[in-house]
């Protein structure tokens, strides 16, 4: 979102220079004209520089305060019931004897280049509203099936169809747009993340899924 306001800042003053020089051409050289465009040079730099950061700022706190607004009302709803599995309904996915699923999102998935995914995944980068910051993430899948169950984190696609043990996820922390996690694939540590509704709801979900599983015998 950056990328594409600075290119309309630019426009629009690129604009506005191209009228204000051609307006009177016999104005060019004159030591006023001359001030006038360093003045509307150095606007210019600070509207592109500033404008676009402030305003991505303000849309990340919008998304945020109606995270929590929606996370309230589903607490309200939903807080104190034990998380029951649900029904599995996708015959691509692939479940281990007694693996049950807690939960379910469709979602873009975006990864780091040379994590194991170049093959599925296409060029793309995460919106600077959804997930400020992860420019490191410059590969993605669109349209990915989000399954937690009470042993894996799975991902499902038309040509993916990867899980992570909740053991081998080693961090999570909720973005706006969604949710970024640090896992262990291939012997080493993996950066991915991935959009939903509400990070919220899922990081709750998650924890709680955690928690139950990892305590029991």
């Amino acid at each position: 979102m950056i990328y594409a306001l600075r290119k309309l800042i630019a426009f629009v003053f690129l604009g506005g220079i191209f009228w204000f020089v051609y307006s009177d051409p016999a104005d060019i050289g004159k030591p006023w004209f001359m001030h006038a465009l360093g003045v509307i040079t150095i606007i210019f730099g600070i509207f592109w520089i500033v404008v676009p950061v402030v305003v991505v700022k303000c849309r990340v706190r919008k998304r945020i305060r109606h995270n929590r607004i929606r996370y309230s009302e589903w607490l309200a709803k939903n807080g104190d019931r034990p998380i029951e599995p649900q029904k599995r309904e996708n015959p691509k996915l692939k479940l281990e004897d007694g693996e049950r699923v807690y939960y379910h999102e469709k979602g873009t998935l975006y990864v780091e280049k040379g994590s194991g995914f170049d093959e599925v995944a296409v060029p793309g980068k995460p919106g600077d509203v959804a997930f400020p910051g992860k420019r490191r993430l410059s590969r993605k899948l669109q349209r990915t099936h989000f399954y937690l169950t009470d042993q894996r984190l799975l991902f499902v696609g038309k040509s993916l169809d990867f899980g992570v043990r909740l053991e081998e996820l080693d961090d999570f922390k909720t973005e706006p747009g969604g949710i970024s996690c640090r896992i262990r694939r291939g012997g080493r540590q993996v950066y991915v993340a991935m959009t939903f509704q509400n990070p919220l709801v899922v990081a709750h979900i998650l924890n709680e899924v955690r928690l139950t599983f990892s305590a029991s015998p």
